[in-house]
């Protein structure tokens, strides 16, 4: 499996994944790393709410040839349970193969990860009912001139997630993770809002998300 977010975190990846193992570091080829669709799980909770502002964004990985991110890799026995965990975990996104190459030197190989999608392939459990388009009118069809932003706490629980990992998995995070206009960068971005930091979790989340 192939983790780019809050999961590069081995803490993190364990809360849903409690079995995994020789986790790592590793580049991903030829994908980009964006915030450019809305944090479903958060706009069901109302903690973000897309009448008021648009910072509800949540990451996805996208084809983008010659781009690349340090992502995290690492093995799962996947039996029937725990994949269709993962899949009710991740319900609006498209999964893939990919090609990575661990920062360590050992072998190249293909992982699991998760991949921009469509409205038109978004499973029947990705939505609860009155979120679109009574609050958002597309998870993944948003203009490049959207004025979509990340989500506050997610963002937050992501940087934590990833200052965990190390500074090469930092140094990617904030250079290679591109906001909706596939321009800006996340150091960019955070220069100009340092206040992220400061957007807790609610109490009953504050495990979830906190890196």
């Amino acid at each position: 499996v192939l983790a780019y977010g809050a999961l590069l975190s081995e803490r993190s990846a364990r809360l849903t994944f409690p079995t995994l193992s020789n986790f790592r570091l590793a580049h991903v080829h030829d994908h980009r790393r964006v915030f450019a669709h809305p944090h479903i799980f958060l706009i069901t909770r109302g903690l973000v709410d897309p009448m008021h502002s648009l910072k509800i964004a949540s990451l996805s990985a996208e084809p983008s040839p010659g781009s690349s991110f340090v992502a995290a890799a690492f093995d799962v026995n996947m039996d029937d349970a725990l994949r269709e965990a993962f899949i009710a975990r991740e319900p609006e996104y498209d999964f893939g193969e990919v090609s990575f190459s661990p920062l360590d030197g050992s072998p190249q190989g293909q992982g699991v990860i998760c991949l921009r999608s469509t409205d038109d392939l978004l499973r029947p459990t990705a939505l609860s009912v009155g979120i679109m388009p009574e609050k958002i009118s597309s998870v993944w069809h948003w203009e490049r001139d959207s004025g979509l932003l990340p989500a506050s706490v997610y963002l937050r629980h992501c940087l934590l997630a990833v200052e965990k990992s190390g500074p090469r998995a930092m140094e990617s995070f904030l250079q290679d993770t591109l906001l909706v206009d596939r321009v800006t960068t996340l150091e960019v971005y955070l220069k100009a809002h340092p206040e992220v930091y400061d957007a807790r979790p609610p109490a009953d989340l504050e495990a979830r998300f906190s890196g």
